[in-house]
């Protein structure tokens, strides 16, 4: 679950702008919100509430997730690293088509601080701070995989693709030659930039000279 989490930044899939794409994941699951809601808990309850994180290179580090629950309208579901809150989803269940189907809304935070520490020594250390729109535009293809087993009647799992190479290579295909264009302006200008948040870099710097 903790890759699940800040997988969209390990992977560095989504690269295209936020505005055009909205700052949120939505997918329609063909249940009622009592049932959608059901399957999304039972799903996030299957997952291992602790364990430690294994990135090649990576420190270990503790991981635990905590669930706040409003039955039928919501879950926020919290990823701690080492007893810090490194990233938070919170799922919205709207109903659709009177009561036959559920709009599932996904919201992802991360803590630039945080997973900076998570990915510290590992080839992916720069993408720590990653905006929001990134990891909730990465994280579309999840929400729709659940919808989808949902649909189905199947048992809900929060697994996604089993490697980074595989997570990219869904996301890619459906892009357009214009949005692939606009993927190699990214991954051109992520090749170049800090691996450190240059706002907390300055006030280091700042504070030093004091």
């Amino acid at each position: 679950m903790w890759k699940w989490f800040i997988g969209p930044v390990v992977t560095g899939t989504a690269c295209i702008a936020g505005s055009v794409y909205g700052r949120d994941a939505e997918q329609v699951a063909h249940k009622s919100p009592d049932d959608t809601y059901a399957a999304v808990e039972q799903a996030l309850d299957d997952v291992p509430a602790s364990g430690m994180t294994s990135l090649e290179g990576g420190t270990p580090t503790a991981y635990q997730i905590e669930i706040e629950r409003t039955p039928e309208r919501q879950l926020v579901v919290t990823m701690l690293f080492s007893g810090r809150e490194g990233a938070r989803a919170q799922f919205d269940f709207t109903p659709q088509d009177g009561d036959k189907a559920t709009l599932i809304a996904l919201r992802v935070h991360g803590d630039g601080a945080v997973l900076s520490d998570v990915l510290a020594g590992t080839r992916h250390a720069r993408l720590a701070y990653a905006p929001d729109w990134i990891l909730n535009l990465a994280a579309r293809p999840v929400l729709a995989e659940v919808a989808e087993e949902i649909d189905r009647g199947e048992m809900a799992k929060f697994t996604g693709p089993t490697s980074a190479g595989e997570a990219q290579a869904q996301w890619e295909q459906n892009l357009s030659d214009e949005q692939r264009n606009n993927v190699e302006a990214w991954r051109e200008y992520d090749a170049t930039r800090p691996s450190t948040d240059p706002d907390a870099a300055a006030a280091n710097v700042a504070a030093s000279q004091n």
